[in-house]
């Protein structure tokens, strides 16, 4: 008999090996179809368990730019018809990330926020750069809004969110001033933003985005990496549409919660957007996790503390809406 062990490896192991990739692969040197397939994987060993839903539908929706489609999933927890609904947009720097990286989290809010969770497949960069992603994220929003008998769903409650690009990209939706040179724009304002650890601002000048680019999943290095990749240039990465904190007026956003962390490059842009959001007159609520770091979502069975503060994220959207 073989006496070599072709058991597959236990979660347990699966977990320590995906750990010591994290570690060991410089991510910002990696090819973008390879860097999607780790992220997948990633989430999928480390990232929560998969919640069962009452239904979960997949649909095509059209969108304006190239004459394409892209894909929304959309997360029923309840038979019930819920009033509130959450448009929610994928992290990843507009580059990686998918309704697939995503979808143990969608339901995790969908569950414990008590709410419907329709989240969005925009296309991604190099294959797709700015301002196609804006582009597709504004074409789903008007979809929703204008399907909402099909996808039955309160037409009077529906808001927006997104971790990190995901975050930026819900933003815009608010700030239809910012969408005008756009092939389309909003039709609906949403009624809510939740915003957690976003993207803000491209041009990197902040004290936390120099000081954090090691032993963490999102660095500066990676931070340039997604941004070389989604701009044609980096001259374009002090417009608004870029960098949102460029924008002159942000007073058309909507009610807003916004989540900042202690170990992340974005820290500065999403604390200072917060006091503009508060100084502007919108009712806003500023979480802070001072000991998490940027993508702690999906990493949920290395830590304790990540699983707490996911399940505090989901709370923060639940009582949000109250």
């Amino acid at each position: 008999m073989d006496s070599f062990n072709k058991q597959a490896p236990t979660l347990e192991a699966k977990q320590l090996m995906a750990a010591k990739l994290l570690s060991l692969t410089p991510l910002h040197k990696l090819p973008v179809t390879l860097f999607r397939y780790i992220f997948l994987v990633m989430d999928s060993v480390l990232g929560l368990n998969k919640i069962k839903m009452d239904k979960v539908i997949n649909l095509t929706v059209p969108v304006s730019a190239g004459d394409s489609t892209i894909k929304i999933r959309c997360y029923y927890p309840s038979a019930k018809i819920l009033p509130k609904t959450l448009v929610y947009f994928h992290g990843g720097g507009c580059v990686i990330g998918s309704i697939n990286t995503h979808d143990s989290f969608c339901r995790y809010l969908a569950k414990h926020g008590k709410m419907n969770i329709i989240s969005v497949g925009y296309r991604l960069a190099p294959e797709h750069k700015f301002p196609t992603p804006i582009c597709d994220a504004i074409d789903a929003w008007n979809y929703i809004n204008d399907h909402h008998q099909l996808l039955n769903i309160n037409p009077d409650h529906i808001g927006v969110g997104g971790d990190s690009a995901g975050g930026y990209l819900a933003c815009i939706l608010g700030l239809n001033s910012l969408q005008t040179s756009l092939s389309v724009q909003a039709k609906v304002k949403p009624a809510f933003q939740f915003l957690i650890y976003p993207m803000l601002d491209l041009q990197g000048l902040t004290e936390s985005y120099r000081s954090f680019n090691k032993q963490l999943i999102l660095t500066r290095d990676l931070m340039d990496y997604f941004r070389q990749h989604y701009l044609h240039s980096l001259d374009e990465v002090n417009l608004p549409l870029v960098s949102l904190l460029q924008a002159k007026d942000i007073s058309e956003s909507p009610k807003s919660y916004i989540l900042t962390l202690g170990y992340d490059p974005l820290r500065d842009d999403g604390i200072a957007y917060a006091q503009r959001l508060k100084a502007t007159g919108i009712n806003t609520q500023h979480q802070h996790f001072d000991d998490c770091m940027h993508g702690f979502i999906s990493i949920t069975k290395l830590s304790s503390h990540a699983q707490q503060a996911t399940h505090n994220i989901a709370m923060a959207l639940n009582s949000f809406n109250d």
